[in-house]
C-alpha cells in the first residue's frame, strides 16, 4: 500500500465538520450590540420617542430573527454555509434588542 505523506497529516472529514468558526462579518455587529447593552445597563437612553406599538413590532422582529437563526443552525449540519446566515441573524437580533433596550419606556 502506498503512503501519501500529504494526506496522512490531514484531519478526517468529521474533524472539519466539528469546527464552527465565527463569521468575521458579524463581529462588528456583536461589538455594537454589546456596547448598546452596556450603555443600557448604565442608564443611557436614546432621545427618541417610539410608540409602544412600534416597540412591540420590533420585539416580534427580534423573536422572528431568533427563530430563523435556530432553523438555520439546525440546517447547518447538512449545509455548512447556513452557519454564517445563522450567525448573522443572531447578531442582528442581539443588536436590535440592544437598540430596544436603549429606547425610553
Amino acid at each position: 500500500m502506498g503512503c501519501d505523506a500529504y494526506n496522512d497529516r490531514m484531519p478526517g472529514r468529521t474533524y472539519r465538520r466539528s469546527i464552527w468558526p465565527i463569521y468575521p462579518g458579524v463581529v462588528g455587529v456583536y461589538l455594537l450590540a454589546m456596547l448598546g447593552y452596556f450603555a443600557a445597563l448604565l442608564g443611557f437612553r436614546l432621545p427618541v420617542r417610539v410608540p409602544t406599538f412600534a416597540q412591540v413590532v420590533l420585539q416580534l422582529v427580534v423573536v422572528l430573527l431568533v427563530v430563523l437563526a435556530l432553523r438555520a443552525l439546525f440546517k447547518a449540519r447538512k449545509a455548512f454555509l447556513r452557519l454564517f446566515k445563522a450567525q448573522t441573524l443572531i447578531a442582528y437580533a442581539v443588536f436590535l434588542q440592544a437598540v430596544l433596550l436603549l429606547l425610553p419606556n
